[in-house]
């Protein structure tokens, strides 16, 4: 598994687009070998490559996929600005990454990427603060890195994501903070492993895909996409790769068996737009805040929020499963009140 400072798998479109605008062919370049993001494996080939066949689809366009070593940014970028790729995917929405690329527009983010505690699930480990004293794995000039730095925790350094995690599977340390993808298709690999999501905001990055500034139609097209994929593809896409498992609870609380399928529901179903904690993001509202009743939660999943991302769940999700995401949502809120 490979991730570099841009967060980038480089898959790559390359799109074509009549004279009134619509996407016609969709050309991606990725990866053979790095999951979670991209693989050659019909069977698993990374969920940037399902987002991005399913971005295809959406648009009725044709797909097809040239397979090509993607670890370097400045590669990638070539292609995009030589006219080989019109579009690639796997860049952090912020200022610091487009100052110095001015020929760059960022589409709609299409997950959010947040950094994640990683440790056995019978050793107690479930935030931050529970790393006080212990030794924590991490790979070498990340954000996961500063994060520990930072808090001055007893830190070892390894080179790939794999060393790190390989020197958990041995105990050589207690456990590892990771971004997102990577913890979450660590946890699906290995049994007897937990991943918590470590809430602070402002180490979230916003992941989107970037086109030549130039083209305003491409750009458009994909963010009508991904606005239609945000319901309910892109989560099942998601979760199916672990993004979104791991979700932060303080220690010694316990679910009933209703709340924990309402939990898996709500993190195939709901996450990707309010967030694992259900404390929003900046595309949908923080549900942990919502003041009305639990016949008012149901109503507004069923009909949706004109005007806004929320579209209607009403026949896609039962009223019965509704009414548990708003008691599990509840508790997450009287959680978060205790911490």
């Amino acid at each position: 598994m490979r991730i570099l400072w841009w967060l980038v798998v480089a898959i790559v479109l390359i799109a074509t687009t009549s004279s009134a605008g619509e996407v016609r062919r969709l050309r991606l370049c990725a990866d053979p070998s790095n999951l979670p993001f991209s693989s050659r494996d019909a069977g698993e080939p990374g969920f940037e490559v399902e987002i991005a066949r399913a971005i295809a689809a959406a648009l009725e366009a044709e797909l097809t996929v040239h397979w090509v070593p993607t670890a370097r940014e400045i590669i990638v970028l070539r292609q995009l600005y030589e006219r080989r790729c019109d579009l690639v995917m796997g860049f952090p929405i912020t200022a610091g990454f487009m100052d110095d690329k001015p020929r760059l527009s960022l589409s709609a983010p299409y997950y959010v990427m947040r950094q994640v505690v990683v440790a056995s699930s019978v050793g107690g480990v479930r935030s931050l603060e529970d790393l006080k004293s212990r030794v924590v794995g991490v790979q070498a000039m990340t954000l996961s890195d500063q994060l520990v730095y930072g808090r001055g925790y007893n830190r070892k350094v390894y080179v790939t994501p794999d060393e790190t995690f390989d020197a958990l599977l041995r105990g050589e340390v207690d456990a590892v903070v990771m971004e997102s993808p990577l913890a979450g298709w660590f946890v699906t690999r290995n049994a007897g492993f937990v991943a918590t999501e470590i809430g602070d905001p402002g180490r979230d990055l916003q992941i989107g895909a970037a086109v030549r500034k130039a083209d305003l139609d491409l750009k458009a097209s994909v963010d009508r996409a991904i606005q239609q994929l945000a319901a309910t593809t892109l989560p099942a896409i998601l979760a199916r790769y672990g993004i979104t498992l791991a979700q932060a609870r303080p220690p010694g609380t316990t679910l009933s068996p209703e709340l924990r399928a309402a939990r898996s529901t709500f993190l195939t179903q709901c996450s990707q737009c309010h967030g694992t904690d259900a404390k929003g993001t900046p595309a949908a509202s923080n549900l942990q805040a919502f003041k009305g009743s639990e016949a008012d939660f149901v109503r507004v999943v069923q009909t949706g929020r004109p005007g806004t991302g929320m579209t209607p769940w009403k026949g896609l999700i039962s009223e019965e499963d509704i009414r548990a995401i708003a008691r599990y949502v509840k508790q997450l809120a009287t959680d978060s009140a205790r911490q």
